[in-house]
């Protein structure tokens, strides 16, 4: 059985035309990569390597693990390999993994059910706050068949794989007859970044050693992962037969030709590098080009061609203040090529990274200010064509001069009646940020936390029904709201309501002016209305339809009783002239002593 589970888009916001407001920015960002990838080595020891540190030093790594549309993991299992030190992500994507030894190279790895498995290499530093942020890509198709009958898959397609009968082994080499399942992940490299873009998902970055033992970094034409598991999820492998591999090319510059031979390439989880193995030859399927190779096991695999032309790119990483950034992770990702490169800031903030010379790259910093996470991105730079590289001196380089970085960001937007009217003089509030007023155009900008979720909405006034809250996956712009920003949210009430009643009996004694209060469970944090019960102890609150609402009978100390309501089935009923009808849901009453 064969199923696909590729991710279909992302999410496009429609706005009216009523934003005639300018709400755009355009923000300087730069880049921090991890450490110098010249001068990493062919470390064969699967452990961190230590520092020339005491002991008792100790590292940690905070990050954020996304998918490869820009948005938070969670239950994402983070581990250092070789040691027994691991986490899980948060439901915004935020893991802290502590008490770790400091090392030149460590490898983290990534595991998420439905996801393909990645991994990087992180310098661990001590007294920095190391931050990565990784991007998962989701696993394509996933099938299974019989070890003993073998499978071939997409044979008349242009991925093609094949798994010769009797030829599965487990952990251990031994023979493995029964159910195989087989996940395959085939990277969008050549995608828009909004559009789901997975070079930033691949393991590691493009560093390879190739067959005769030299350092090199890749251009790629095509990338895919291959895991084998038995029904329960123990790992398997080939046999003593190899697989005949068909994957498409991709391609961003100049594409190979037909007959071209491109080395297949496979990465070694333990060093963090993609290693030499084979020798695949490109062909044309169907009007597309193929690459087609043998492969003598499975794992994640990658057509590429080493990259002689060598530029580099430097900058230096502070916050606002001017105070550097070390310990910020830096990536180049090619736009007119398939390739990444990454290092880290030192401590003064400067970074130094290989890139392609004669191409066009952005770069993405990823940093912590005092336990926050976010990341930047660059406009495109234009690499010089001379021949450049770091270890002929950052003067041969592409500066990007000094890249002020800021945790907080904001959020413009503008605040309409259902008629699509802007509202002037709104009080807009996001719980994790600021406060702002809209003007004479409905608009407002408030300053909150970048890179998390946060909710924006509109305060009321009592008895008068709210509007709906907007959550925002925030990106980096702005702090100050002086020049717009790149987060946008349109706010605009409820399309229907409708309302509840009930009544409220404190120390045995009807309730009067008691503070009742209704809340979207979808946006807890934010008040869509409220209103004061009567001199009878009864009260009606507007709530609005669609959704499942809390509606809470005082606050604080003053606490008397919360109450659920799934308004899905109910219509635009609205509250009476006296404060209650009998069209509304009936609550239970609230009694209670205070």
């Amino acid at each position: 059985m064969i199923t696909t589970n590729r991710l279909a888009a992302t999410l496009i916001a429609a706005i009216s035309a009523i934003l005639f407001l300018s709400l755009g920015c355009k923000q300087d960002v730069n880049i921090y990569d991890d450490d110098d990838i010249n001068n990493i080595g062919n470390d064969d020891d699967i452990t961190p390597t230590p520092a020339d540190d005491d002991d008792a030093s100790v590292a940690s790594l905070v990050g954020i693990v996304l998918d490869a549309y820009g948005q938070p993991l969670g239950d994402v299992v983070i581990s250092v390999l070789g040691t027994e030190i691991t986490t899980t992500s948060d439901n915004s994507g935020r893991f802290n993994l502590e008490n770790l030894t400091p090392s030149e190279r460590s490898m983290v790895t990534f595991r998420k059910e439905a996801y393909a498995r990645t991994s990087i290499p992180v310098e661990l530093r001590e007294d920095t706050e190391n931050t990565i942020i990784q991007r998962m890509a989701v696993v394509d198709h996933v099938f299974s068949f019989e070890s003993t009958e073998g499978y071939t898959f997409g044979d008349e397609e242009p991925l093609k794989l094949e798994f010769p009968s009797d030829n599965v082994v487990n952990g251990q080499g031994e023979a493995y007859n029964g159910a195989v399942v087989v996940e395959v992940t085939v990277f969008d490299l050549v995608s828009d970044t909004d559009n789901g873009n997975e070079v930033l998902a691949t393991p590691g970055d493009f560093t390879a050693v190739n067959s005769t033992g030299e350092d090199k970094t890749l251009e790629s034409y095509g990338m895919v992962q291959i895991n084998m598991t038995t029904p329960s999820g123990e790992d398997l492998q080939l046999g003593s037969q190899s697989s005949t591999i068909r994957l498409p090319v991709q391609n961003l510059g100049t594409p190979p030709i037909v007959g071209d031979e491109i080395s297949a390439w496979s990465y070694n989880e333990t060093l963090g590098k993609w290693e030499e193995e084979a020798v695949g030859t490109v062909a044309e399927f169907n009007g597309q080009l193929v690459w087609e190779f043998t492969a003598p096991h499975f794992s994640t695999w990658n057509c590429d061609r080493p990259i002689s032309t060598h530029g580099c790119l430097t900058g230096t990483v502070t916050d606002s203040a001017g105070s550097p950034r070390g310990g910020a992770t830096v990536r180049a990702v090619g736009i007119t090529y398939i390739s990444t490169t990454t290092a880290r800031t030192a401590q003064d903030g400067s970074f130094c990274l290989e890139v392609k010379n004669g191409e066009t790259v952005w770069a993405e910093i990823s940093y912590s200010i005092a336990g926050q996470t976010a990341t930047q991105r660059t406009d495109p730079v234009s690499i010089s064509p001379g021949q450049a590289s770091c270890s002929l001196g950052v003067s041969t380089c592409n500066d990007l001069g000094t890249i002020p970085v800021d945790i907080q960001t904001c959020i413009s937007g503008v605040v309409v009646n259902l008629l699509n009217e802007p509202r002037a003089g709104v009080q807009v509030m996001s719980p994790s940020g600021g406060v702002a007023t809209t003007d004479a155009n409905g608009s407002f900008c408030v300053t909150t936390p970048v890179f998390q979720s946060s909710e924006v909405f509109a305060l009321t006034e009592v008895d008068e029904m709210g509007y709906k809250p907007v959550r925002v996956f925030t990106q980096p712009g702005l702090p100050d709201c002086q020049a717009g920003c790149s987060n946008m949210a349109v706010i605009r009430p409820y399309d229907t309501t409708s309302c509840a009643h009930g009544s409220v009996v404190v120390n045995g004694q009807v309730a009067e002016n008691l503070l009742v209060e209704v809340y979207d469970l979808d946006y807890p944090s934010a008040r869509i209305y409220s209103t004061l019960s009567n001199s009878d102890g009864s009260f009606c609150a507007s709530i609005p339809s669609g959704t499942s609402t809390s509606v809470q009978v005082g606050a604080g100390d003053n606490l008397c009783g919360i109450e659920t309501v799934n308004t899905d089935s109910m219509g635009g009923e609205e509250c009476g002239d006296s404060g209650q009808s009998g069209e509304c849901y009936s609550l239970n009453d609230f009694v209670c002593s205070l």
